[in-house]
């Protein structure tokens, strides 16, 4: 463990840090929680900044994913690109920069998260302004006044003073009130609209996945997971199982008769989760499918009917589930 180089995300000095496979290093940082970082992304991000994400956002995913779900995301230079990238990695909603009821919504969850008794008070320091996706102290203080007028949380400010042998201590010190306990423990969260999909392509950044089965399953109502992108830290079919566990619905396509789809499909037919069968256009139609997937429904694509592909696709799954 070598405890002697700033966090890459915030700069946080003395970070620990391990290593985490080839070319890939284990974070963890007080402010943004525990990730994995590969060695080209952090080599940018320490260098060169991107401009997308804002340092305060990928702060934020890291530390809520590890704080909520107990995962560390793997950093890498496809997070860079876009929103659609960084929401591919993303478990957890990551809210736009003026989103500000999402921000506080995750506040008003951690303030819970570390009360163990009623009117007890939490102390918020620099650290925390990733809980809340904050670029900044000011930002946190407007989610927090936010919370507090709508009679969420309360400010405590005898326990936020400076003390004795604490000059300058300027932490935030904030308890739930009644209200905000009874929002917080009669909500019931929906159930997390995700479809896994079981797709062997050559590329992460083929048009296929993009145009076709992530813009089918978004244009349904559904958020789109391939499971081959994900780099697993325990063995590989416990967290497959996880991952069906968690979604709604499976995609398996079948082109290429791909081992993988076929598991995929077992499982989550085992585990009473919709299947929907997807192959290339050429192999469906000299009926190259093996005997047992022939007859189910399955939806045929071409390469360069993509678009086509994804309204098709997104059709037949809100026939069959509706929307979310």
């Amino acid at each position: 463990m070598d405890n002697r180089t700033p966090c890459p995300i915030c700069r946080t000095p003395n970070v620990a840090r391990a290593a985490a496979g080839t070319n890939t290093s284990e974070i963890h940082c007080p402010r943004c929680g525990r990730y994995q970082v590969q060695g080209l992304a952090e080599t940018q991000l320490m260098n060169s900044p991107p401009a997308f994400p804002p340092q305060h956002l990928l702060s934020g995913l890291c530390r809520n994913m590890w704080d909520i779900l107990g995962e560390k995301p793997l950093i890498t230079v496809d997070l860079f690109k876009s929103w659609a990238e960084l929401d591919k990695v993303a478990k957890i909603a990551v809210p736009r920069d003026n989103d500000l009821a999402t921000k506080s919504d995750y506040l008003l969850k951690y303030l819970r998260r570390h009360t163990k008794n009623l009117a007890e008070t939490v102390t918020l320091t620099p650290s925390e302004l990733a809980v809340g996706f904050c670029a900044n102290k000011s930002e946190l203080l407007f989610c927090l006044r936010y919370l507090a007028d709508k009679g969420l949380i309360e400010e405590d400010t005898a326990a936020a003073a400076p003390r004795k042998g604490q000059p300058g201590a300027t932490g935030l010190a904030y308890h739930l009130t009644p209200a905000g306990w009874a929002k917080l423990d009669t909500a019931t969260p929906p159930a997390q609209p995700l479809a896994v999909v079981a797709l062997a392509l050559d590329k992460d950044n083929d048009p296929l996945w993009a145009q076709g089965f992530a813009a089918g399953i978004q244009a349904a109502g559904y958020t789109a997971a391939r499971v081959e992108n994900k780099e697993y830290g325990n063995k590989i079919t416990d967290d497959l199982i996880v991952d069906l566990r968690r979604c709604t619905f499976l995609v398996a396509d079948v082109t290429g008769q791909s081992p993988l789809a076929y598991f995929e499909a077992g499982l989550a037919l085992g585990l009473g989760k919709p299947v929907f069968w997807t192959c290339e256009e050429a192999e469906a139609r000299d009926k190259k499918l093996w005997l047992d997937t022939r007859q189910m429904v399955v939806t045929p694509w071409a390469r360069d009917k993509a678009d086509d592909f994804a309204r098709r696709l997104g059709k037949r799954i809100e026939a069959a589930l509706g929307r979310p």
